[in-house]
């Protein structure tokens, strides 16, 4: 019965003592003079990244546009008003935006920090695809085990009033997918920005605590939701850390994330009998 927890407890003191093994022979190969200028740089960069997004990077922040837009028109405020504002589709173009930025922020900035500045090869930080689907049941069973939770929380008002964040999911199967594949590219950003970037980035310094550390904004960046759902990117941060670590991949990651978002906003739309399936 319990050999499975077992198993997984052994897996996992094993990548603590690797991790931490690796980290400290990178540790003691320099000079204790030397500056770690990879560490320094991956945390400044992490730290710019998340204030810019937290300043610019909202759907209710698309009016940072008029200046670019501004380039080649001669009223960028009417001309970002009939997009961003439509009466139809506005909320889909500001979600849009912010997906938008959060994969500039989370993912163009620090690819391009790792390939020109730390000249290092995105699969290195978590962008590899061999062997990505090998632990695929650690994956699945990790859904299977948040799935119960998710059906349990699309009953409670709170989540219903936020789930979907676009709220014309229902009106039709296009609202639907395009939401879907906007929400999904932003889910594959924020995976490699907090279980590639920050977490392979930390790893040779800071060892497993990486993880920890790459777990604190993800929680913050939560914050607003509804508190399990807060709490529980603890747990998911650490979780997807160690998985991250132990494959060296984010991909599975990245297909969870997006299951379980997925999974999230059809309960939801289920439950209110809004489905656009059946419609």
């Amino acid at each position: 019965m319990f050999s499975p927890l077992k198993r997984l407890w052994v897996l996992t003191r094993d990548l603590v003592i690797q991790v931490e093994t690796q980290s400290k022979h990178a540790r003691n190969a320099r000079q204790d003079t030397d500056i770690d200028w990879t560490t320094m740089g991956v945390l400044t960069l992490a730290a710019l990244i998340l204030s810019i997004l937290e300043y610019y990077g909202s759907s209710t922040h698309w009016k940072s546009l008029e200046p670019l837009v501004g380039l080649f028109s001669d009223d960028p405020a009417a001309t970002l008003g009939a997009i961003f504002a439509d009466r139809y589709y506005g909320r889909l173009a500001r979600l849009t935006y912010w997906s938008g930025t959060t994969f500039l922020g989370y993912f163009v900035i620090p690819a391009l920090f790792i390939t020109l500045i730390m000249k290092h090869r995105l699969r290195d930080f978590g962008m590899k695809l061999e062997g990505a689907l090998t632990h695929w049941k650690i994956y699945v069973g990790l859904y299977v085990l948040v799935l119960p939770f998710v059906i349990a929380v699309a009953f409670h008002p709170s989540f219903q009033r936020t789930y979907p964040f676009y709220q014309a999911a229902d009106r039709s199967l296009l609202d639907f997918f395009a939401w879907q594949i906007v929400y999904a590219a932003q889910f594959f950003a924020l995976e490699f920005f907090y279980r590639g970037f920050l977490i392979h980035g930390l790893k040779a310094r800071l060892g497993i605590y990486a993880i920890f550390v790459s777990t604190i904004p993800y929680c913050m960046i939560h914050f607003g939701k509804p508190l399990p759902e807060t709490v529980g990117a603890i747990l998911a941060g650490i979780a997807l850390g160690l998985l991250s670590l132990y494959t060296r991949s984010i991909w599975m990651g990245v297909a969870i994330h997006i299951s379980v978002a997925v999974t999230m906003d059809i309960t939801s739309l289920a439950v209110q009998g809004r489905l656009p399936f059946f419609q």
